[in-house]
């Protein structure tokens, strides 16, 4: 089986301080429960940030923590605060949490935001640096959740991994709450660098292809697919289960026995306890179901005295003030409660504000009489599933309708948690409810559940992203009539629009004498027309010479890059701008560099090519492996400057070389400008650079046969100017 890459933003190890000292502990919750399995075989491992700032950590200790999460198989991407400011509490939490939880968000000054946005790309460009660094060819890698959502498409611009799977932990929203976010686009564009796309249920499936739809950045298929050219996507739900067998044994431990004991003895045993265990956050409707409690007791006072609700709110994101905030007004709502109803012999609220251990957990579950679950909106909540497993036969469920676990439990009570009139309903009904039924209903569930495990969900990903998808074609596709439609509509929908053309081959046909190849008048006409549009800028990438191709193109308003991108010629412009020759003579300057740090990661080797130097490091140690090649890049980026060299991070390798002359680089300046429609025509392996550097939405064209990174394929030089003519059609 081929090595899985586990990737997010946490590890399931945690590390601390205290005193000084370096405290390792495990990370609590269903993901590194259920992805335990993968991380015990030597062979995969977990990248994630471990929890801590690199600021607060010296070298020695930084070695420390990865010797010891190597021992666990996972590896560290260590942050600084600023990044954490910026890329979690920024952009993560204050922007995309509430934004995919359909709440409003708090306005920030736009400064601000592009301030996180780009600590956001910052962190996902460093966490792909990390896999890179580890990953094997065959490496399937599975990333998590909505702080890394611009990773897949990262990493398969690397061309070094494939096999990429993606799984999101929240809610995926409608395209009304997204709309307005400018990096929509982008983000969608980043999720779909995967192959697999995991959601927790059905409606976030649908909304995912809604917003690919509205944006028009790929087509949506059958089978839940997103084409993407050459390439498809699949799009799917795996509803994420619990550790069953955990929770349902839990009333054998000794610890759990015990604290239910002390349970009971706190709260009466004769009284009902309503219980709800969540992390503190806007989002899970806490307040509403404290107000929904107090005017339940208003309404019914002869609960009074007989019922307690229990409520665990788990501190979260204290650094950031809404959470804070809550957490203050909750302690204060609470007490009002209490003072109001509770008398000397009973307090009505017990307002827990501390993470609780497994055993404290499970002991409110298995004696609680009302689970209270009602979060405004939750990707699946997996203390509903908890709570269902833990109680052996008297528990009452109450669930959000908006919860994703409401999709499975319909045995449930599901309100709607900004009714205040659905909450204190259910509470009524769940307090009053005969014990046949609330047994019948418990034990469908458990049924459900004990099958639908955590173990499951990782196993049915896994397996899906390893299976061949239908719709991907190993060659590229023949521009048809269906994607012909789509392209049109594109470029009548698009602002402004770039034409990237080969010549030989592809607006002409190839002729036995090379010299005899120039545009025939009809060509000339037709470009004209084109680039008479102020929407449209046209670039012609030829291996001609720029003598050649000025003469040609003189009567035309185009531009010109000649000789695979050693020169080139802008619209309006007399001059030629010419790459300048660079010799090796960098290789002298830069390889002592190279070997220093070869020999400070024992393993790492230098190869001398004739036109490049490389640094491998396969065979050094992880540690220092990660950290000598970021320092080999950070300190050579000078000379790299100097020389108009560039790096290029391949498997485990680290290539120097002179990248001047190519169509890619050659057409970067006009790449690097706001189109909304791109149009790349090629027909050899000089054009693929071309291909591989589009953007998710542009649209690139083999003409030929032959292996190729293009969407599409057209036969002939013929079939491309009679594309060039349905273009003007559109506009006519």
């Amino acid at each position: 089986m081929a090595q899985v890459i586990i990737v997010s933003n946490r590890l399931p190890v945690s590390i601390s301080k205290e005193n000084d000292k370096l405290v390792f502990s495990p990370s609590l919750g269903g993901v590194a429960t259920g992805l335990a399995s993968y991380v015990d075989d030597p062979s995969n491992m977990w990248i994630g940030w471990p929890g801590i700032a690199s600021d607060t950590l010296s070298e020695k200790e930084k070695k420390s923590i990865v010797e010891e999460l190597k021992q666990h198989n996972c590896y560290p991407v260590f942050l600084s605060q600023k990044q954490i400011d910026a890329y979690y509490n920024g952009f993560s939490n204050s922007i995309l949490w509430p934004l995919f939880h359909e709440l409003p968000l708090k306005p920030v000054p736009q400064a601000t935001h592009q301030t996180w946005w780009q600590a956001y790309r910052s962190v996902n460009e460093q966490f792909k640096e990390a896999i890179l660094s580890l990953a094997e060819e065959k490496s399937q890698i599975w990333v998590h959740d909505y702080q890394l959502m611009l990773l897949p498409e990262l990493l398969r611009t690397q061309g070094s991994v494939k096999n990429i799977g993606f799984f999101l932990h929240i809610p995926f929203p409608a395209h009304r709450a997204l709309k307005e976010l400018p990096e929509t686009k982008k983000l969608l564009s980043g999720l779909l660098g995967a192959d697999l796309i995991g959601f927790h249920t059905k409606s976030y499936v649908q909304n995912f292809l809604e917003n690919v739809r509205e944006t028009d950045i790929g087509q949506v298929g059958s089978d839940n697919l997103v084409i993407l050219g050459d390439r498809s996507v699949r799009i799917a739900e795996f509803p994420m289960g619990i550790d069953y067998e955990k929770y349902a044994a839990a009333s054998r431990s000794k610890l759990v026995r015990k604290a239910t004991s002390r349970y009971k003895k706190r709260y009466g045993r004769r009284r009902k306890i309503i219980v709800s265990v969540d992390r503190l956050d806007p989002t899970k409707g806490l307040e509403q179901r404290l107000l929904a409690y107090q005017a339940f007791l208003r309404r019914y006072p002869a609960y009074l005295k007989r019922v307690v609700f229990v409520m665990v709110a788990a501190p979260s994101r204290t650094d950031i003030p809404a959470y804070a905030q809550l957490a203050k007004r909750l302690g204060v709502l609470a007490q009002q409660i209490n003072q109001t109803y509770g008398s000397p012999t009973w307090q009505p609220v017990d307002f827990i504000h501390e993470a609780q251990p497994f055993e404290e957990v499970a002991a409110l579950f298995s004696i609680a009489d009302v689970a209270f679950i009602a979060p405004l909106r939750d990707g699946m909540n997996l203390s509903a599933k908890e709570f269902v497993a833990s109680n052996r036969k008297n528990g009452v469920l109450i669930l959000s309708a908006t919860a994703g676990a409401a999709q499975e439990l319909h045995d449930a009570l599901l309100v709607n948690p900004l009714e205040q009139e659905s909450l204190i309903s259910a509470l009524n009904q769940a307090l009053s409810m005969r014990r046949k039924e609330l047994r019948n209903r418990l034990k469908r569930m458990q049924k459900d559940l004990s099958i639908n495990t955590v173990q499951h969900w990782a196993k049915s990903f896994v397996e899906t992203l390893q299976q061949p998808l239908p719709g991907t074609y190993n060659i590229t596709r023949t521009l048809g009539r269906r994607q012909r439609q789509q392209l049109l509509r594109a470029w009548q929908n698009a602002r402004k629009r770039l034409l990237l053309l080969d010549y030989d081959g592809s607006l002409v046909s190839f002729t036995s004498d090379y010299k005899k190849a120039s545009p025939p008048a009809s060509l000339l006409e037709l470009l004209n027309r084109l680039s008479s549009s102020p929407k449209n800028d046209i670039v012609i990438v030829s291996g001609r010479n720029g003598k050649e191709l000025e003469s040609w193109f003189k009567s035309v308003p185009i531009n010109l890059v000649a000789e695979h991108g050693a020169s080139t010629k802008m619209t309006g412009h007399k001059k030629w701008q010419t790459v300048k020759d660079v010799d090796t003579d960098w290789k002298a300057l830069l390889l002592p560099s190279l070997e220093k740090y070869a020999k400070l990661a024992p393993g790492a080797k230098v190869e001398i090519k004739p036109h490049s130097l490389v640094w491998h490091y396969r065979a050094a140690d992880p540690y220092y492996a990660h950290k000598y090649a970021v320092i080999v890049k950070r300190t050579l980026k000078p000379l790299l400057k100097t020389y108009g060299l560039e790096l290029l991070q391949g498997n485990k390798v680290l290539e120097i070389k002179n990248p001047r002359i190519s169509k890619a680089q050659a057409v970067k300046p006009w790449l690097s400008q706001d189109y909304d429609f791109i149009l790349v025509v090629g027909d050899d392996t000089t054009d693929e650079s071309l291909f591989s550097s589009l953007p998710l939405f542009g649209f690139s064209i083999k003409i030929g046969r032959g292996r190729s990174a293009a969407r599409f394929r057209l036969s002939s030089s013929k079939k491309v100017i009679g594309l060039l003519q349905s273009l003007l059609r559109a506009d006519s």
